[in-house]
């Protein structure tokens, strides 16, 4: 004889059937029935129209089991049924209520998962112990039949809440892709002139609401807010989802939640990049020294929690300031705000050809008094200006080879159309003293827009520095794609420029030093290099 694996069980109904045994008005069927036992389909359906005088494990929702079944696992079969579903459409912890007649009701939390295929585990194993130990060779057909009876509506709604998952899941994808959209239709808008927050929001707004209506969600509640001085978009979109009959008797509707930010960079004109990804501080102002540029916009490149800071007395007041990490100083310190987690800037210079190196023309070549005139040519050693001297560089290309560009003293030095290509060992340059400088970029050529041109492939050693309060005016750009640009002059620098944009690996401003970045590019016929200044390409991210 096979031993039962389970105790004797009672399954009550109510009702008279032949050959049972009452207690009451409910009639006993013990699993080791006799001959004559009632038919399953009776035994169900009885208990279906009298499930509120079961004496049984009531789930929420309606389902009744009876408490017997609890060892069996129908009772955690529809226990786990229901919080599969509760837990794959909400992040708040779920309790389940079970209601036992008779006693007071018994508060659970469920166990949390994101794992829909762990919960159907679950239910399949729930439902083979159910059905293995019907096997048992002592067990009536008509027990199986029960069990089956007993199992059928747990079956259909394992089926019903696998359709409704799908469902679900279209519909929160559907609506994340729209706040996406949307949010970047709205941080577009920053791009143009002039936009503010209250036009961003109402264009992403706008754009939501008609692909809701296009993609069959119309009663979704839409929201959106612009914040200018971050030049960033929200957009919050919540939608109330209806399930089948399966799943609706647990939870109806179900509450959809979804949010996108999207930040635009870029929509200024871009007046500075620190473009080394690794540094700590590569753009970094400190004491008193203020960068000043009301239609710029700076970009730190640096992954650094502060890889741009402004720190003590120091400003930073540009149209916007964007780091791919974060940033260092207080909010008294930046104005606006910098916006973090940008995406890094490409260098848009990156491709630009050095001009043709040829033999020296001119070895440690210096003046350090009266009126001098300067010839485009390749400077070995390096150039010099000192004291007294007043010197006019003629238009053209000056390559400084194997040392620096030294300007200094009371000197002066002017010229229009220059462009200056730094190249070989110690090849620096250093703008000091009291010397007063005017210079503005070639306007054609392999240096069209460029003042000052660092070889790609150097060390990245090389230091670019400006002391002198009279260095006035900058026109055009600096880059410096390894090399350290420093100012730390008492006084502005580039003011008198009709713009200057700085490309950099490390940007620091010290001291008292105002350097200040116009963007009047009307008024000059320097061009601007791609990638910089107006018509430059604005960026949009996007976060959830």
């Amino acid at each position: 004889m096979v031993k039962d694996k389970f105790p004797d069980q009672i399954v009550k109904a109510p009702g008279r059937h032949a050959g049972a045994h009452l207690s009451g008005d409910h009639v006993e069927a013990r699993r080791r029935q006799p001959a004559g036992a009632p038919h399953p389909g009776e035994v169900f359906g009885a208990m279906q129209a009298d499930v509120a005088r079961l004496d049984g494990v009531v789930c929420e929702g309606g389902r009744v089991l009876h408490a017997a079944t609890e060892a069996n696992g129908l009772g955690l079969l529809c226990r786990n049924l229901r919080a599969s579903f509760q837990l794959l459409t909400s992040e708040a912890p779920k309790v389940a209520r079970i209601a036992v007649p008779g006693r007071r009701e018994i508060n659970a939390d469920l166990p949390r998962t994101n794992d829909f295929t762990t919960s159907l585990v679950q239910f399949w194993n729930n439902s083979a112990a159910v059905l293995s130990m019907r096997r048992d060779s002592e067990l009536e057909s008509g027990n199986v039949a029960l069990t089956f009876a007993l199992l059928l509506p747990m079956l259909l709604c394992a089926a019903g809440a696998g359709f409704d998952f799908s469902r679900y899941h279209f519909a929160h994808t559907s609506l994340q892709e729209v706040a996406d959209a949307a949010a970047i239709a709205g941080a577009r808008q920053y791009l143009l002139k002039k936009a503010d927050g209250a036009t961003a929001a109402a264009i992403a707004e706008d754009a939501a609401r008609r692909r809701l209506e296009s993609e069959g969600f119309p009663a979704a509640a839409v929201e959106a807010e612009g914040v200018s001085r971050s030049a960033t978009v929200d957009v919050d979109i919540g939608y109330d989802f209806t399930p089948t009959l399966f799943v609706s008797i647990f939870e109806s509707p179900i509450h959809i939640a979804v949010h996108a930010t999207a930040t635009a960079s870029g929509g200024s004109n871009i007046c500075v990049i620190g473009t080394d990804e690794n540094a700590t501080r590569t753009v970094y102002l400190d004491g008193n020294a203020k960068l000043t540029g009301a239609g710029c916009a700076l970009f730190s490149n640096s992954k650094s929690s502060a890889g741009l800071a402004v720190l003590n007395n120091a400003k930073l007041k540009v149209g916007l300031s964007c780091t791919a990490g974060g940033y260092d100083g207080s909010s008294m310190n930046y104005d606006p705000a910098p916006v973090s987690d940008c995406p890094a800037r490409s260098d848009p210079l990156t491709d630009r050809a050095p001009p043709a190196v040829q033999a020296c023309d001119h070895t440690a070549f210096a003046a350090v008094s009266g009126a001098v005139t300067l010839f485009p040519g390749v400077y070995c050693e390096g150039l010099t200006i000192d004291q007294s001297a007043d010197a006019t560089f003629k238009p053209g290309v000056y390559v400084i080879k194997d040392g620096q560009l030294r300007i200094h003293g009371n000197s002066r030095a002017t010229g229009e159309g220059v462009g200056f290509f730094f190249t070989g060992s110690g090849a620096q340059m250093t703008i000091g003293g009291e010397a007063d400088v005017d210079f503005s970029a070639p306007t054609s050529g392999p240096l069209a827009g460029l003042l000052i041109f660092e070889e790609q492939q150097s060390a990245g050693t090389r230091l670019f520095r400006i002391t002198s309060p009279n260095a006035r005016r900058l026109v055009g750009t600096i880059y410096l794609p390894q090399g350290r640009f420093l100012a730390d002059a008492n006084g502005a620098v580039a003011d008198l420029s009709e713009y200057t944009a700085i490309v950099a690996r490390r940007i620091e401003l010290n001291s008292d030093v105002n350097l200040v970045l116009n963007a009047d590019y009307h008024l000059s016929n320097v061009p601007v290099p791609e990638g910089l200044g107006p018509g430059s390409e604005g960026g949009v991210s996007l976060r959830r």
